[in-house]
């Protein structure tokens, strides 16, 4: 049974990127707290400054995550629901910082607030951007079809990426991924269905092959092998073997 999409649900990317937000902001609300910047040191006690960053650098970092979590696509609306989060953001702080410092309200200091927010936003984007270049595969697994996310769910987290191979084993399968193998209660024609739509192909009766996995093809005792990336060697049956030559893999 599959649980609704919630956090703990989300693409890899999101994942790490909500870790990473989690990370700034504690590292910049301790920074903020013991320096006590824009006069917040004389004006509040060390609790009371950890209390204003905590709350002020905590809505700017997640404000980063705002269109991956309304699963806004489209560049241009991204771009809309980030400007309008950071115009929302930097009235709460001028109305803040009336009621904790007494501070009137000002064009010129809304607008230092809304630069500032807007370029932690931009940072932060750009620390996830720099994740998925350091982690590809996490980038690989967000970009595939639904078909795929959906049957990964089946294994464990650790195991989650790019699929590899899926071998029957009587009534179970082992499923094998770049992260590792696992293996599932599932009937291998079940499977197949389900990955239809992949880039993958079924080359026997018992094993399903990820297209962009196969390194290598040789040729024993009449039969057709293909070597994968995992370096475990994967049978073609003769009523396979039409559609194995056709996918330009023998």
């Amino acid at each position: 049974m599959t649980s609704k999409p919630s956090l703990l649900h989300l693409a890899l990317r999101e994942r790490r990127g909500l870790v990473l937000g989690t990370a700034v902001w504690i590292l910049v609300t301790v920074v903020c707290a013991l320096s006590g910047p824009f006069g917040t040191i004389d004006h509040l006690s060390l609790a009371g400054r950890f209390a204003y960053w905590f709350v002020v650098v905590g809505a700017s970092v997640w404000g980063s995550f705002l269109p991956d979590l309304a699963h806004a696509g489209d560049q241009w609306r991204r771009a809309a629901l980030w400007l309008a989060y950071a115009l929302g953001l930097s009235g709460f702080v001028v109305m803040l910082n009336l009621w904790v410092f007494g501070i009137d309200p000002a064009w010129g200091f809304f607008l230092y607030l809304l630069g500032l927010i807007i370029i932690v936003v931009l940072l932060v984007i750009g620390f996830i951007w720099l994740i998925q270049q350091v982690h590809p595969a996490a980038a690989d697994l967000e970009d595939a079809p639904d078909s795929t996310a959906r049957f990964l769910k089946r294994i464990p987290y650790a195991q989650r990426g790019p699929l590899v191979r899926i071998e029957a084993q009587d009534h179970y399968l082992n499923v094998v991924t770049t992260k590792g193998d696992s293996l599932i209660l599932m009937r291998f024609s079940d499977a197949a269905a389900e990955l239809e739509k992949a880039h993958g192909l079924v080359v026997h009766r018992s094993h399903w092959i990820a297209l962009d996995a196969v390194t290598g093809h040789r040729r024993s005792n009449g039969r057709d092998i293909l070597v994968m990336s995992d370096g475990s060697e994967v049978p073609v049956s003769r009523s396979n073997r039409p559609a194995a030559k056709a996918a330009g893999l023998l």
